[in-house]
């Protein structure tokens, strides 16, 4: 805590404290433009107020249930950055008036659960943190990532999607105001509060935010970037350059689209990549290289959303395996007996499915479909 606060830290939380200026906080996440780091980029001061508006004893969770696919940046923070962390929750329960904080941690992430814990201990002990806070870990549930799936895990339920509404932000944890935060989001919030929104907001549009940049590139890591940025860039800039040329990025995570290389110039804004049918979702880019088996690509994404479909709603737990099967089947070098009932599957989980894994998971085939046609003809579905 020595070392944070020598850098500045902890000085947005104390000053909150004194002043107990919580419009001031509200207008400065307004003035940032911040959205939520998780992949939804919903506006942050809009939850925040929701919840402090709403009836009842509010809570703070902050989702660390870091599953998808070639993301690791809230892990990044959580080891290396948790006082920031720490401080960002701290601020959200100050503004809400919450009287419990809880964190829920990815169950493969021990380093980072001691590590957050510690911090959470040490703001604490320095009289930070009026409200309690527990650090839970979850139990390998990809599905968890999902807000209201990972309320019924904290509740001892099987972890399900609620149908919606209510919001979480009136009736979530145990029936409770409740705000739930991506580990970014959170960690972004002291500076925010302590340098003020437009300083955010001027970084990129909006903001700058954290990249997991991974695969078939000369410097895998997670990188700080202004939202803008190209997809190009990301890959040689921070990435340092593709290993063995690109064959194809997936953007966005498991939940996201698979580019061609023609197609990275894209900045990361969500105008522009709206066109591409994308968004930056949790930042994750994958680079894979020059001789890539696209449709295996796809079939392997598929299989893995099937596994970790929580199988509550029929499109996603039928839709899901009917891909991996009918990718697989493509991929051998046949097409199979069902395969006319792709482009009609695709609609119904987009159209159908009760949470972000069933609407999603479509999200690669059609881009698939859309840039690599000819491997994809014998289906006979159009892209969209």
């Amino acid at each position: 805590l020595a070392s944070y606060e020598a850098r500045g830290g902890t000085e947005a939380l104390r000053q909150l404290r004194r002043d107990g200026d919580r419009d001031r906080v509200l207008r400065e996440l307004d003035a940032s433009k911040l959205t939520g780091r998780g992949g939804a980029g919903f506006p942050a001061a809009r939850k925040w107020r929701a919840v402090a508006d709403a009836e009842g004893s509010p809570v703070v969770v902050v989702n660390a249930d870091e599953g998808e696919p070639g993301t690791f940046k809230d892990r990044y923070l959580m080891e290396r950055r948790p006082h920031l962390v720490a401080e960002g929750l701290g601020l959200a329960m100050e503004v809400t008036g919450a009287d419990l904080g809880i964190v829920y941690v990815r169950g493969e992430y021990p380093e980072a659960t001691e590590r957050i814990r510690q911090a959470l201990t040490e703001l604490r002990e320095a009289g930070l943190l009026a409200a309690d806070v527990d650090v839970q870990r979850g139990a390998g549930s990809y599905v968890c990532g999902e807000e209201t799936a990972l309320l019924e895990s904290l509740e001892g339920r099987r972890p399900m999607p609620r149908l919606r509404p209510p919001y979480p932000a009136t009736h979530g944890y145990e029936g409770r105001p409740t705000l739930i935060h991506n580990v970014e989001t959170l960690a972004q919030v002291p500076g925010i509060v302590a340098r003020g929104g437009e300083w955010f907001a001027s970084l990129g549009e909006p903001g700058a935010r954290l990249w997991s940049i991974s695969g078939a590139v000369e410097a895998p890591g997670c990188y700080e970037a202004p939202v803008g940025t190209t997809i190009a860039d990301l890959v040689a800039r921070y990435g340092g350059g593709p290993a063995d040329g690109i064959g194809a990025v997936l953007f966005g995570g498991a939940a996201g689209v698979l580019l061609p290389s023609t197609q990275l110039e894209a900045r990361t804004t969500a105008d522009a990549l709206a066109p591409l049918d994308a968004t930056a979702g949790s930042g994750a880019v994958m680079v894979f290289p020059d001789g890539t088996d696209i449709v295996g690509v796809v079939a392997e994404v598929q299989r893995f959303f099937a596994a970790e479909s929580c199988q509550k709603c029929t499109p996603c737990r039928i839709g899901t395996r009917l891909l991996h099967r009918t990718m697989s089947d493509l991929g051998d070098g046949g097409a199979a007996a069902d395969h006319a009932s792709v482009g009609r599957w695709l609609d119904v989980m987009e159209q159908g499915s009760i949470c972000g894994l069933g609407t999603a998971a479509p999200s690669i085939v059609r881009s698939a479909m859309r840039w690599w046609p000819d491997r994809f003809a014998r289906l006979g579905v159009p892209a969209r």
